[in-house]
């Protein structure tokens, strides 16, 4: 939980009824997320700071920290890997 990471250049995405639609403009790629997944998108969007979105989620949410750091990674790796997100050095 010690990444930065930001959102693709190439990313365009849109909040519908609490859930996101993201599109990769380059490769076409399109991710849906549910509500809980829109929220940490948005978060990575405000902070970048993994870390940082781990807090506020667990401020929020009544979650095991461990659960939600194994969610967050998952998440943030999938994304990456569809290039609708990108690791900062």
């Amino acid at each position: 939980m010690t990444s930065r990471v930001r959102i693709s250049t190439d990313v365009v995405f849109q909040v519908l009824d609490g859930e996101a639609v993201l599109l990769h403009l380059q490769s076409g790629a399109y991710f849906a997320l549910n509500e809980t997944g829109t929220r940490i998108w948005g978060l990575i969007e405000k902070h970048s700071n993994l870390a940082r979105v781990r807090a506020v989620m667990l401020a929020e949410y009544d979650v095991a920290p461990g659960a939600l750091d194994a969610d967050i990674a998952e998440l943030v790796e999938r994304l990456i890997e569809k290039e609708l997100l990108v690791r900062e050095a």
